[in-house]
This record gives C-alpha cells, structure tokens and sequence, in this order.
C-alpha cells in the first residue's frame, strides 16, 4: 500500500525534526541557559508538532487492521483538522503572550492561508472521501511546521542577545 511507504517516511522526518531540537538547544546562547520567552515557545512548538507529526502518522497502522479504510481516513482527517484549528488557536495565544505575534500560528498570512486550506480539505475528506492520500498530504503540512520552527530557532541563535539577557559566565 502505498500510505504506508508515506506515513513511514513521515514518521523518519518526524523523528529527525524532533532530535535536531537537541542541536538547536546546544547552539549559541542557548547553550548557556540564556532562553528568550519567544525562544523557549518556538522550542515547545518544535516538540510538539513533532511528536503531533509522530502519533497521527502512526495511529493508521494501529486502527487499519480494526476498522475499513475509509473510515479510517475519515476519522484521522476529522482530529487532525480539529487538531490544526485547535493548536493554531493555542499557540497564536501564547505567542502574543511571548511577545513574537506574527511570527507563526493564527496570525501570520503566510500560515494561515494554506492552513484553511489544509483544513478544508481535511474536512471534506472527513466528511465525504475517506482518502488515504489526502491525510498523508495533512500530515505533510503539520511536517513543515517544526521544520520551520527548526529554521527559526537555528537562524536566531546567531542574533546578538538582546541587552536584557544576561551574559554568559
């Protein structure tokens, strides 16, 4: 079957973004404890989407055998639509909160769009197809966020720390 060659090579780069978070925590100033508020968001939403990446690509293999396929696609397409909806919500909170509103989530055009998008389809698939490849293309879009999270996190570990960190010992 062709999602399960997918939803592997998912779960690998899942897996992979999940451990470079180790990298991005060694690198520059976080390497001395010296953690922004926006810095230690975008390390929590690294993990998380990761490992959200890791239990939606592995819940199919868990279910298939259980239940017929298209209710399975069905189903997964529906919580990881209200998953998406949800954690966007959550985290354009917090990430006001932090003060780096417009960086990601709900706020920012750039995610936005294609995340309604994603969602749509997710929804009619819910709803009406029960295909496997549009999950899989779901799940690609929540793997783009913990890479550019990723991104974000290396890129900003080489700015000059703001006058309001301390410095290093």
């Amino acid at each position: 079957m062709v999602w399960e060659s997918a939803l592997g090579s998912v779960i690998e780069v899942a897996i992979s973004l999940a451990g470079f978070s180790g990298i991005v925590a060694a690198v520059g100033r976080r390497g001395a404890g010296h953690w922004s508020k926006g810095d230690q968001l975008l390390l929590r939403i690294l993990l998380t989407s990761s490992g959200a990446v890791l239990l939606f690509a592995f819940l199919p293999f868990t279910m298939i055998d259980a239940i017929a396929q298209t209710t399975v696609w069905r189903v997964l397409s529906g919580l990881l639509a209200t998953w998406l909806l949800g954690i966007g919500i959550y985290r354009s909170r917090q990430g006001y909160t932090a003060g780096i509103k417009g960086r990601f989530g709900l706020r920012n055009p750039y995610y936005l769009i294609p995340t309604i998008a994603v969602v749509f389809m997710l929804t009619v698939n819910a709803l009406w197809l029960g295909s496997s490849s549009l999950y899989v293309v779901g799940l690609l879009w929540i793997t783009a966020t913990p890479f550019w999270t990723f991104v974000s996190l290396l890129l900003n570990s080489w700015k000059q720390p703001s006058e309001s960190m301390p410095p290093p010992p």
